[in-house]
């Protein structure tokens, strides 16, 4: 069934932190593991930029913009800016804020060789 379906691939994309390339992740629909969280999970990792394009299957420059985004929502979160304040500063979705948030909360709080 479709739900079966999805089911196994959502899992299979947490298991290998690869992007199988469905409407929804590349179209980032739904609650699906994103493209963006992958690979500001493994830049966080410190993977090199050629290196997550290939496991990703994303070209170098859309995942240095994925990467530049990021930074750029940390530095103002780490000035106290709210989530809301920076979707609005970076004209960003305030859903693609927040997972950013997300992901810079579980690697500062854990230990990760974060940047």
């Amino acid at each position: 069934s479709p739900s079966t379906v999805s089911k196994q691939v959502r899992e299979y994309m947490e298991r290998t932190k690869e992007v199988v390339p469905t409407r929804g992740t590349v179209h980032d629909l739904g609650r699906a593991i994103t493209h963006k969280g992958i690979i500001i999970r493994l830049y966080l990792k410190r993977y090199l930029t050629p290196e997550i394009a290939r496991r990703t299957k994303h070209s170098e420059d859309a995942c240095d913009r994925y990467i530049i985004a990021f930074n750029k929502v940390r530095m103002l979160a780490d000035r106290n800016m709210s989530a809301e304040e920076i979707a609005r500063t970076l004209e960003m979705s305030s859903f693609t804020v927040k997972e950013y948030l997300n992901i810079y909360s579980e690697f500062k709080g854990g230990d990760s060789n974060a940047k």
